[in-house]
């Protein structure tokens, strides 16, 4: 008698099924989307108004220089996304690096990547596994993990940030640690290790690292559950709502 495959796939929108032979289970939400609840009770205003100064410091330095507008325009925006196209960079950097697989470093990743590695060695970091999406069925949420580390006989989930530490981050490290199976893409799901009720925060700047550790609580859990229970709810309001809102407008 075959066992039943198990696998975990990811959509758009940070979306996760989990597969049981047959059966689909989800769509969940990821960590990501469940923690930007907490942070969207802090507004947006800072994360953009800091976009939007990136943006202009970078057009007034290209006009002050006597450049087109377009040229101008276009500097601005990649001002804008540099930090994020930073963040990506760094994290597939550090994937090939866990994996022990060939660097393809760049001027923009190579300081963040010689203090990962300083970080490993020093920290004494054991890698476990590596970028794998994972999944909670009894509570109805997912994400994906940037790696499982054990670092001074403690287990528990380990995010790599190239930008500010915030409070969600800690929501985000007791949601990944809460998660009951995990997967590479397109692989075998496999039961998470056991978690030591902890989570680890690596921030990296062009100049050095901090480690952060988290210990997760009771209180850590149940304030995520109900965020994924908000979530959900939103999501059956929404639904419930727009065909009506849709009739009455037509």
């Amino acid at each position: 008698m075959l066992a039943t495959r198990r696998a975990i796939e990811r959509s758009g929108g940070h979306l996760y099924t989990f597969l049981e032979g047959d059966v689909r289970h989800g769509p969940f939400p990821g960590a990501t989307a469940i923690c930007a609840l907490q942070d969207s009770t802090g507004g947006s205003d800072g994360l953009m108004n800091w976009a939007v100064n990136l943006a202009l410091n970078a057009a007034r330095t290209h006009l002050d220089a006597g450049r087109p507008w377009e040229e101008a325009r276009e500097e601005a925006f990649a001002a804008k996304n540099e930090p994020r196209d930073i963040g990506i960079a760094v994290h597939e950097a550090v994937d090939r690096f866990n994996r022990g697989m060939d660097l393809d470093v760049d001027i923009r990743t190579g300081s963040y990547l010689a203090h990962y590695g300083a970080a490993i060695y020093r920290e004494g970091i054991q890698i476990l596994s590596s970028e794998r999406y994972a999944v909670n069925l009894s509570v109805g949420f997912a994400g994906t993990y940037d790696s499982l580390v054990t670092i001074d006989g403690e287990t528990g989930p380990l995010d790599v940030k190239t930008g500010k530490e915030k409070p969600s981050q800690r929501l985000q490290l007791t949601g990944l640690s809460m998660c009951e199976w995990h997967a590479e893409a397109g692989l075998e799901a496999e039961p998470m290790p056991e978690m030591s009720g902890v989570g680890f925060i690596l921030l990296l700047r062009p100049d050095g690292y901090s480690l952060v550790r988290h210990e997760i609580t009771d209180e850590d859990r149940e304030h995520f559950i109900r965020l994924v229970e908000t979530y959900h709810e939103i999501r059956r309001w929404a639904a419930a709502f727009a065909p009506t809102a849709l009739r009455e407008a037509a």
